[in-house]
């Protein structure tokens, strides 16, 4: 084998698009391109993997800390909060695995991540504590149980989500597994390993609308449109969504639809347009919707249909539902499946932190009671699918279903957060633990399980937590009281997708932890017509 290559010295990546003054891929003028930019031409980011090895061997202190970005495009994560270990992030598209994956991540965290773990809102799970000399048994780990940790971070497409459910609900007008897991596919490798920013897709054929497709760079959304004379379902699109910064933007109608078939060739499609034009100087205006925005919706629709080589049907009629009802939304619960006599149990893992021991947990739960298989949801919650309907009542006592309940409190059930602090350097507080206590004190105030509150909360402005899309966002902040810095949140309501989608605004800046308490349950009482906020709960 050619000693560069062994080593990872492939002088560009596979892909490198000629860039003007601006960055963008037409050839005109003198580049200007960003520190990320110049460094995946000086190095193919994929090749690290050679290099990986070769630092396991000799490590940490080996690794020159200017590719450390790079190695996010194998899964793994440095983080300044940690020094000297790093994230690991799986692709697990559409959420969906069995027990065998689920224990051998378990063992993965067991063994090499302190058994600690998270699930994400791309219906995802990460672990954290990895160090470089553990990358190689990880990576051969996932690969021998059908996973993979391959472009799962920076300037790549991220997990492609789809409805958990898909296959089992009656909400659900087209299965989508298999296009998530040929879309993911079909776009892994160096063909797409250097694209301007990070691309978020969504293929989702139910008319809940639970994978959140307005904030996704893709989302498609059940429709029927037409074949000819002939109706048929398929998918509408909408493009450039994105929460991250303080100028997001929620997704635009491509006017186009698509069929089933044609779902994959669609996001190479678009991924391909991107690829080529879309700015590479500053990086907080290099994602899709900048490209969208410059050209205009007709001309971005005019070089995707090139690039796809055929036209598209205008979009078809929408068959999402107007007012989805929330307590089926989330996939909490016990509801019927489609298929006679089954059940699905989903369950709430308190903002998606998660240990070893639960993993192992769930993954025996899902032998003993369902069909060996798992499923993850975008809110950081999670399915066991395929249970007799006889057998429910046996897994409702099971000592896991006790901390993630199926029958949470309407707080708990809608909380939703980014990391925090402890392992993210951008964070500003402990996300996880302070929402939580919040919620805890909140649902002692406001009890019911009959009404969801969509609670979402991100530790910066990056909103990882997705806070402006959520009926209640807090953002974190740092304030000074007394003459100390202590934690507050900066609070958002009004977030929602949906035919009259909005993004929330901000409502109250630089609450203290007390005051977001105080001003949380005034919301939620007055958003359910309560007569009166209940008392205080004593700290």
């Amino acid at each position: 084998m050619n000693s560069h290559v062994a080593e990872g010295m492939m002088p560009s990546p596979a892909h490198t698009p000629k860039t003007n003054g601006r960055g963008k891929a037409n050839g005109r003028g003198k580049a200007k391109l960003n520190k990320v930019e110049l460094l995946k031409r000086k190095k193919s980011p994929l090749s690290l993997i050679h290099d990986i090895y070769r630092w396991a061997d000799e490590g940490f202190d080996s690794i020159p800390p200017e590719y450390y970005d790079l190695f996010k495009w194998h899964g793994f994560f440095y983080r300044k909060q940690t020094p000297g270990y790093f994230m690991l992030r799986m692709r697990i598209s559409n959420g969906v695995l069995n027990s065998t994956q689920l224990r051998a991540v378990a063992e993965l965290s067991r063994d090499f991540g302190r058994g600690v773990g998270d699930f994400t809102t791309r219906q995802n799970i990460q672990l954290r504590w990895i160090t470089v000399e553990s990358m190689p048994p990880i990576i051969e780990k996932l690969q021998s149980v059908g996973l993979g940790s391959e472009q799962t971070g920076m300037d790549n497409f991220r997990n492609v989500t789809g409805c958990p459910l898909t296959g089992l609900a009656r909400h659900e007008l087209l299965e989508t597994r298999q296009l998530t897991t040929a879309t993911a596919l079909s776009l892994l490798g160096p063909e797409f390993e250097n694209i301007p920013r990070k691309f978020n897709i969504s293929i989702n054929g139910c008319r809940l609308d639970c994978t959140h497709a307005q904030s996704n760079d893709i989302g498609l959304t059940p429709a029927i449109g037409h074949v000819g004379s002939r109706p048929a379902p398929g998918f509408n699109v909408v493009v450039g969504g994105h929460m991250g910064s303080r100028n997001p933007h929620l997704a635009i109608p491509l006017d186009m639809f698509v069929r089933p078939s044609q779902v994959t060739a669609l996001c190479r499609a678009i991924l391909t347009v991107f690829r080529d034009n879309g700015s590479r100087a500053v990086r907080g205006k290099a994602r899709l919707w900048y490209l969208i925005d410059e050209w205009g919706i007709d001309k971005f629709r005019d070089e995707v249909t090139k690039a796809l080589g055929e036209r598209m049907p205008a979009a078809g009629t929408c068959q999402l539902y107007r007012h989805p009802d929330p307590l089926e939304q989330d996939h909490v619960g016990v509801h019927p499946q489609i298929q006679e006599g089954l059940s699905y149990v989903g369950m709430v893992a308190p903002t998606g932190r998660v240990t070893a021991d639960q993993l192992f947990d769930l993954a025996g739960l899902a032998d003993r009671y369902g069909n060996r298989e798992i499923r993850l949801t975008n809110d950081q919650n999670v399915i066991i699918p395929n249970v007799p309907d006889e057998r429910v009542d046996a897994l409702l006592e099971e000592p896991l279903l006790e901390a993630w309940s199926p029958s949470p409190s309407g707080v708990m059930r809608g909380l939703v957060t980014c990391t925090g602090i402890d392992h993210c350097h951008f964070a500003l507080n402990d996300t996880k633990g302070i929402s939580l206590a919040i919620a805890r004190k909140l649902e002692e105030r406001l009890p019911d399980r009959d009404k969801v509150v969509r609670l979402n909360v991100s530790g910066c402005v990056h909103a990882c937590g997705r806070h402006r899309l959520s009926t209640i966002g807090l953002e974190a902040t740092r304030l000074r009281q007394d003459g100390k810095v202590i934690d507050g949140f900066n609070i958002f309501e009004g977030g929602r997708l949906g035919e009259d989608a909005r993004l929330g605004v901000e409502v109250h800046r630089k609450a203290t932890i007390e005051e977001t308490t105080e001003l949380l349950a005034e919301a939620i009482a007055s958003r359910y017509k309560s007569d009166e906020v209940p008392s205080a709960v004593p700290a």
